[in-house]
């Protein structure tokens, strides 16, 4: 497995990928909207890959 640098596109596309994890079904047996970092207090995987699109989203919105 190729263990290529950390790069800022990487990490924005596992954040996305996060985020859809949470909005579909994963298995029948599991509810949308949640993962297995899931808990009755949030998610803190979740919370990661919003504040991660967020900040990009911030970072390419050009000065008026």
């Amino acid at each position: 497995m190729d263990d290529g640098p950390i790069t800022p596109a990487l990490v924005l596309w596992t954040a996305k990928r996060v985020i859809t994890q949470h909005a579909t079904t994963t298995s029948p047996h599991r509810a949308n909207g949640m993962c297995v970092q899931c808990c009755g207090a949030g998610c803190n995987m979740l919370s990661w890959a919003i504040d991660v699109v967020k900040a990009h989203r911030l970072a390419t919105i050009p000065e008026p």
